[in-house]
């Protein structure tokens, strides 16, 4: 917003004008609080101008502000179903919303929270990463597990065309295969490796560096969801030429199943890399300082309390 006169702005773009918000309505706002932290969702309507036209915020927690920015994580449903809830990693730059990061479920609450605590315990305030590729590590039993049954699931694919969800045989075309009976969708990539949907439970959270990134390079992260049609991960990231100034960045990627599957090869449009593209409509939330991470996990576990999502 541009300052017109002491209490006066005007957007840019539509040229509204807009008076400043009273202090004492500020100060009302800010009272309705409860003991954990967690205001009022009016709050994040009022104060930083959420569109209840979309979706409406139940309640929210501010992690970080500035006189330019806010970082917040919102307990929210659609303006149309009351009954799906879904959290909501929103930041604001100069009065206007910039960016977002949505979970829709528990356990992709879950490896959002252990991926963010892995990630505070392995990069310095510089987003130095300590870590190393290829190191070896003593796997735990559950971590074997979980690999045992993904190779499984790809062998069944592979050998005998059976629907990772459904365990039926699936029809197979040129890049993908089918399921006649649920319609799940594997996708063939390389050498007919079959790229299929992973339960987010089954994900081990490790530290990986293949990302589908435009203009940036990843120093190291970690996927959080991973879906045939939608990626969701946390990254440290860095500009080429700049490799000291890095931050940390949400992802969120879908595929674009209909240029896939009716020529067989990856649509290469804008922002896209790997067959996958940026959510639509979705600006990516950065931070910056590495100390937001601690009140930020601490956010998203009380946001789970509330949800009763959590472990």
């Amino acid at each position: 917003m541009e300052p017109l006169v002491e209490g006066i702005y005007q957007c840019p773009r539509c040229r509204k004008i807009l008076k400043q918000k009273s202090e004492s309505k500020s100060e009302v706002l800010e009272e309705k609080e409860d003991s954990s932290g967690l205001k009022d969702g009016e709050y994040f309507h009022t104060k930083l101008s959420l569109n209840k036209d979309y979706e409406i915020c139940e309640k929210g927690i501010v992690v970080h502000s500035t006189n330019t920015r806010v970082l917040a994580v919102l307990i929210c449903h659609s303006s149309i179903l009351k009954e799906e809830k879904y959290v909501r990693i929103s930041w604001w730059k100069t009065y206007q919303h910039a960016g977002m990061f949505k979970i829709y479920n528990r356990i992709v609450l879950q490896n959002t929270i252990n991926a963010l605590e892995k990630i505070d315990e392995s990069f310095d305030d510089q987003w130095n990463w300590k870590g190393k590729f290829g190191a070896k590590k003593v796997k735990t039993e559950e971590e074997r597990e979980k690999e045992k049954k993904i190779e499984i699931i790809k062998a069944r694919i592979i050998e005998n065309r059976t629907c990772p969800n459904c365990q039926q045989k699936m029809e197979k075309h040129k890049s993908h295969y089918i399921c006649q009976h649920c319609s799940e969708i594997v996708i063939l990539e390389g050498y007919n490796q079959p790229i299929f949907n992973i339960d987010p439970k089954d994900l081990d959270l490790r530290f990986q560096t293949n990302f589908p990134i435009n203009f940036y390079l990843p120093v190291s992260g970690i996927t959080v969801k991973w879906l045939v049609g939608e990626w969701k991960a946390i990254v440290v990231i860095y500009t080429k030429g700049v490799e000291s100034k890095r931050w940390l960045r949400f992802y969120w990627w879908n595929r674009d199943f209909s240029n896939l599957i009716k020529y067989g090869q990856r649509e290469m449009g804008m922002n896209t890399q790997m067959g996958w593209k940026s959510q639509r409509g979705v600006s990516s939330p950065n931070i910056y300082d590495k100390e937001i991470l601690k009140p930020l996990i601490e956010a998203l576990k009380k946001i789970a309390n509330d949800l009763k999502w959590e472990k």
